[in-house]
């Protein structure tokens, strides 16, 4: 069995990185330390479905399950992954090599832009014959995932205009997670 490592995922072709950011007025700090509750992306990110989870240590093994890329399709994704990298209030990245012959890396990351902004971002790459054999399905999940957390954190935004705040009561209030 092959090992991969980053170096290698950053010279394949095997995909180009789907990536993208959205500007959003929630302070980084406030931003991040609703993120980093682990256990509350299924509220506010509608393409996850369960997270075990309760907060981001590096070195932890990151377990989760993902809603499907369309309502029609009848299945949730697991999802396996070592937590390699924490700078607490700016970015997370973790690894996927569950499945042998797939090498997946992932990074979410808050950038403070100004008082009361932020930028948050999503990006991921993945590579080997695995991925390859499933590229087209790949493809597809990385962009509902990017396209989802995106959306998300435009959700969070109403939350906190409304509310002042992201934290356990926020989402007690609404009594639901983010729309589809």
């Amino acid at each position: 069995m092959k090992s991969y490592n980053q170096e290698m995922l950053a010279a394949s072709a095997d995909m180009a990185p789907v990536s993208g950011a959205v500007e959003v007025a929630i302070p980084a700090d406030v931003l991040w330390a609703c993120f980093a509750q682990v256990h509350w992306w299924p509220r506010w990110n509608n393409c996850m479905f369960w997270v075990y989870n309760r907060d981001l240590v590096q070195g932890q093994q990151l377990v989760w399950a993902f809603q499907p890329i369309h309502r029609r399709y009848l299945y949730k994704l697991p999802g396996i992954a070592t937590i390699v990298e924490v700078e607490p209030n700016h970015k997370v990245t973790w690894e996927v090599t569950a499945v042998p012959g797939f090498y997946a890396r992932h990074t979410y990351f808050v950038e403070e832009i100004g008082p009361g902004r932020c930028r948050f971002g999503s990006d991921e790459k993945a590579m080997g014959p695995a991925f390859r054999r499933l590229q087209r399905f790949w493809l597809a999940h990385f962009v509902f995932v990017k396209e989802r957390s995106l959306a998300g954190a435009q959700y969070l935004e109403t939350l906190y205009e409304a509310q002042g705040r992201l934290d356990f009561h926020t989402f007690q209030r609404t009594g639901q997670g983010a729309p589809l």
